[in-house]
């Protein structure tokens, strides 16, 4: 089986998790196999097409909407989408502080039940999918707090749904140790990403060897420091440029980047756009912070 990456959820600017909005032929990410620790909801208004969730391949057809635990490995739902157009709104949360809250307030029992039950994920069919759905499609327009607000009640409509577990394997290519540890290495790129921070700053901060961090974060992430580095820098800048109205030239230098025509150019790479172009395309047409990135 393909090692599936990790991929590194950045909330959205003033918000405790993540949620976009993308429409073909607006999409500026390509097909991959990742997990992420996050729980995830994906709402497809129309449409069919197949998931690539876990071990499983199911199909789908009139929509779908979908609620999945951490550490899932699937691939994005563009990829086996069968329909002339395609839509997605997805948001992405940490469920275990949502589960904490229920030892304080009991009215968050039920959903507690059903953030363990998606563990191996979940779908909910026929009508609800789509009174679900205009919920959850609201939620872009919010403000922070009522957008939290919002994703409270849509996971209570979810309790109050008839759901279909998918059963998808939740694994890792490495133990639940080494995945925090992976996040706490995230959580170090995040706060120094604006500096010149180097493999063996990090090191140093957790207590290895240059030479181990090398070696154990290319085997957890499937991907270099340095390309991590770069990707969460462009996720912020993509975060700017929609969010922002500030020049390209100060994003660039306010995301670590040394020089603008580096940033021109690694955007590109990543994005498969100009930053200009990107800002135009997603202020223009989408309501979306910005794209996922593995």
């Amino acid at each position: 089986m393909i090692k599936a990456s990790f991929e590194k959820i950045i909330p959205t600017e003033g918000s405790s998790f993540k949620m976009f909005h993308s429409k073909a032929p607006f999409l500026t990410y390509g097909g991959h196999w990742h997990f992420h620790p996050e729980y995830e909801i994906v709402y497809l208004p129309s449409g069919n097409g197949k998931r690539f969730i876990g071990t499983k391949i199911s199909k789908f057809v009139d929509g779908d909407l979908i609620l999945l635990g951490p550490n899932i490995p699937h691939n994005c739902f563009h990829v086996g989408f069968e329909s002339d157009a395609y839509e997605e709104y997805v948001v992405q949360f940490n469920g275990e502080d949502i589960k904490k809250v229920s030892r304080y307030f009991k009215e968050f029992t039920a959903i507690e039940k059903l953030l363990t039950d998606a563990n191996t994920g979940l779908t909910i069919s026929g009508t609800e999918k789509y009174r679900i759905g205009e919920h959850i499609k609201k939620m872009i327009t919010l403000s922070p707090l009522e957008r939290l607000l919002q994703l409270f009640i849509v996971l209570q409509q979810f309790t109050e749904a008839p759901y279909q577990n998918l059963k998808a394997i939740q694994y890792l290519q490495v133990s639940v140790a080494s995945t925090e540890r992976v996040r706490e290495i995230y959580q170090i790129i995040e706060d120094n990403y604006q500096a010149n921070i180097s493999t063996r700053h990090v090191a140093q901060q957790i207590g290895m060897t240059e030479s181990s961090f090398c070696r154990f974060f290319l085997k957890s992430t499937g991907k270099t420091f340095k390309q991590a580095l770069t990707e969460v820098r462009i996720q912020n800048a993509c975060n700017l440029l929609v969010n922002t109205d500030a020049a390209i030239s100060t994003i660039a230098f306010d995301c670590g980047f040394n020089s603008v025509s580096l940033f021109n150019r690694l955007f590109k790479r990543i994005i498969d756009d100009t930053p200009n172009t990107y800002r135009q395309q997603y202020v223009n047409h989408l309501q979306v912070s910005f794209p996922k990135i593995a």
